[in-house]
C-alpha cells in the first residue's frame, strides 16, 4: 500500500500523488464512497465545460422519491 502527505494551502487540502498515481488530465471527479475518496479522470471533451462545477449534491433535485412500504421479510425456517 502506497501512502501520500496531505498539505493544507490557504484552507484547502492537497494531496501529493506519488507518480505511480499520478493523472495524465488536468481535471478529476470527485465522490466519496463510504470514507473512501475517489479521483476519476475527467477526459476533456465528454462533459461540457462549467458541468461538474454546476453540480450542488444538497440540490433537492437530489433526493431520493419516497420508496412507501417495505414488505415484510419472508419467515425463514
Amino acid at each position: 500500500m502506497s501512502t501520500a502527505e496531505i498539505v493544507d494551502i490557504g484552507g484547502n487540502q492537497m494531496v501529493k500523488l506519488p507518480a505511480e498515481f499520478r493523472f495524465q488530465t488536468e481535471r478529476v471527479s470527485i465522490r466519496r464512497d463510504g470514507e473512501a475518496v475517489v479521483l476519476e479522470p475527467v477526459k476533456p471533451g465528454i462533459w461540457p465545460a462549467g458541468f461538474f462545477d454546476a453540480i450542488h449534491i444538497d440540490d433537492p433535485k437530489f433526493v431520493r422519491p419516497e420508496q412507501g412500504q417495505v414488505p415484510p421479510a419472508p419467515a425463514l425456517g
